[in-house]
């Protein structure tokens, strides 16, 4: 009874609260409508929801091997990392320079999610403290006495992702966060390697059986995660900031992941509705109601907990 109770409470909150929002047509104004190429929040909507894209099949990917990715956050740092040092410091070929960024941030992002892995494997070290502590690390990573990791300037611009559209940074990387969708998709559900994964996390004692090796298969899983997340930072430095930020992206990926019931098809369309959102919130609550953002993340988290609660109701 309890359950339903907050069940039935967090209901009728969340229909206030948007039908509050949604009678003025704030959030709709500014997440979702254009009115000129120029003037077009669902650009700058579908901007904010490239990354969530990334690390929301960077979350199930890791998920699917019953382990816990919740570094994604450093792993992306390191991608950004990465790539502000490569876009800044290195002159190569437009083109071939953001694809030799974007390969050396998932390298990165991906030996660093392995070594959680083989934390967990080798040491049994629980993933969810080693990702946290690990993300911890070289998030607030000095380089000796008291000096932090060193801010590069502006990237190259052959190492900056094509705009698609003028007044937005909507471009390349969301055509990018699209194939990954499509590859995770083709990974996990129609290749062997991923069919080996999902059976080491689902089914473990018939992957034994079944001669399927778990630990590497957890392990290419971390890996692969890890990468995701590093692919992210490095799209962040190549076409939204073009330089070295630090962005604090929480647990982002698990939110879009289980609101997308762990699946990579619908991780695409949940993320673009949190990402307008976001934007809306930003500009509808924050600039247009003079409401603080923070309350729109009330309001996913309270629909998060929702959907959680009807499951377990139901």
């Amino acid at each position: 009874m309890t359950k339903k109770y907050i069940y039935y409470v967090l209901l009728i909150f969340s229909i206030f609260a948007f039908d509050h929002l949604f009678l003025q047509n704030v959030l709709f104004k500014t997440s979702f409508q254009c009115s000129s190429i120029k003037r077009c929040s669902l650009l700058t909507s579908l901007q904010f929801a490239t990354p969530l894209i990334i690390l929301g099949l960077s979350f199930i990917v890791a998920y699917k091997s019953k382990l816990f990715n919740l570094g994604q956050e450093g792993q992306m740092y390191l991608g950004i990392l990465f790539s502000g040092y490569l876009g800044y410091g290195f002159d190569l070929p437009d083109n071939i320079h953001s694809i030799v960024i974007s390969i050396g941030a998932i390298i990165v992002g991906g030996l660093y999610g392995w070594f959680a892995g083989w934390l967990k494997i080798r040491l049994g070290i629980n993933e969810i403290i080693s990702t946290i502590i690990l993300s911890e690390i070289i998030i607030n990573a000095p380089i000796s006495n008291n000096i932090r990791i060193p801010y590069y300037g502006r990237i190259a611009e052959t190492a900056m992702l094509k705009v698609f559209a003028p007044g937005s940074k909507f471009g390349t990387g969301f055509v990018i966060a699209v194939f990954a969708v499509i590859l995770v998709y083709f990974y996990l559900w129609k290749s062997g390697k991923g069919y080996e994964q999902r059976m080491s996390g689902e089914a473990p004692r018939f992957a034994f059986f079944g001669g399927i090796k778990s630990e590497k298969a957890a392990l290419r899983g971390m890996f692969i995660s890890g990468g995701l997340a590093g692919l992210a930072g490095a799209i962040e430095v190549m076409g939204v900031h073009y330089r070295i930020v630090n962005l604090p992206i929480n647990f982002d990926g698990m939110l879009v992941g289980f609101i997308s019931f762990l699946n990579p098809i619908l991780v695409f369309f949940v993320s673009i509705i949190v990402g307008g959102l976001r934007n809306g919130f930003q500009l509808g609550l924050q600039y247009t109601l003079g409401l603080p953002r923070e309350v729109g993340s009330i309001i996913l988290i309270s629909f998060l907990i929702l959907l959680f609660l009807k499951k377990k109701v139901n």
